[in-house]
């Protein structure tokens, strides 16, 4: 059986049929240059890699610092916290340093409220250049 077609072709093309379709794939003409990339293309994708990993850097260092002063917030209520429970025990006044945690300090007050049974039980923290301070009231 012979095909008649307008369009003869030097190289043969590959055939693939698909029920009643039939698609045909030629070799396509090579442009004028070969594979590959111009140096300029190569400059400006490391400018954007360069940018993209600057910005996560500082946003990955922006968190950090976020989480360590909310850790050092945290620590420092916890310390407040039992210094109050044992300042409920005995509502004396003193100060200190903290012995598990080096460069913290506590401050505690017990103050009598005038012609009442109550006191006020204050506890203040001080350390890396922060403040928590925790009041409570009591009756006698």
């Amino acid at each position: 059986m012979k095909k008649n077609s307008k369009f003869k072709s030097k190289r043969p093309s590959a055939e693939i049929r698909f029920g009643i379709q039939d698609l045909r794939f030629k070799r396509l003409k090579k442009a004028g240059r070969t594979g590959g990339f111009t140096l300029l293309e190569i400059m400006i994708a490391l400018a954007i890699i360069g940018i993209t990993v600057t910005v996560i850097l500082n946003s990955v260092n922006y968190h950090a610092d976020i989480l360590y002063e909310n850790t050092l917030t945290t620590q420092m209520y916890q310390l407040a916290k039992e210094k109050m429970a044992g300042l409920e025990d005995d509502p004396v006044n003193s100060k200190g340093k903290f012995e598990s945690t080096p460069g913290f300090t506590f401050e505690n007050t017990a103050v009598g409220m005038e012609d009442t049974d109550i006191i006020q039980l204050k506890t203040v923290v001080k350390g890396q250049g922060k403040e928590v301070v925790l009041k409570q009231l009591i009756i006698k």
